[in-house]
């Protein structure tokens, strides 16, 4: 018998224990209607649709082959790298930078990219990261380094 699908399994486990812990963590707002929603609403409403989706996505894993799965540690280490590159350049070098940043740094775990892709991908993304938060969704993120 062929291995099942873990791949999908494994992910499917993982959205269904985030849309739980959402859903538990969410306790602590009130909860409202749907006429009044309260700060919990949205929480727990989005963490239960996550877990039916993590469960449609496991049933049919369950019943079809899977692939052989591959780990690729460096991978996981670009990708790790590059959420806490983020993290800790986004106060001082700002949102831009940041996001160019750990978008160049993720993009290198690949080698299909060229650099130069890799810097258009960063510019491209930057802007439209620049244009969700900043412009559309007015959030008071700094956009440059400071002093610029």
């Amino acid at each position: 018998m062929k291995q099942k699908d873990i791949g999908d399994i494994l992910g499917g486990a993982l959205m269904i224990g985030f849309g739980i812990f959402a859903m538990i963590y969410a306790q602590r707002y009130s909860f409202g209607s749907v006429s009044q929603m309260g700060p919990g609403f949205f929480p727990v409403v989005l963490g239960g649709v996550l877990a039916v989706l993590g469960a449609l996505i496991i049933l049919p894993a369950l019943a079809r082959p899977g692939p052989d799965l591959e780990f690729n540690w460096k991978t996981l280490f670009f990708v790790i790298g590059a959420i806490i590159v983020f993290a800790f350049t986004l106060r001082p070098l700002g949102l831009i930078v940041a996001t160019m940043a750990a978008v160049l740094l993720a993009a290198s775990a690949e080698r299909k990219f060229s650099l130069k892709g890799r810097v258009l991908l960063a510019a491209g993304i930057a802007a439209l990261v620049f244009v969700i938060f900043r412009v559309g969704l007015r959030m008071n993120i700094p956009v440059w380094p400071r002093g610029f």
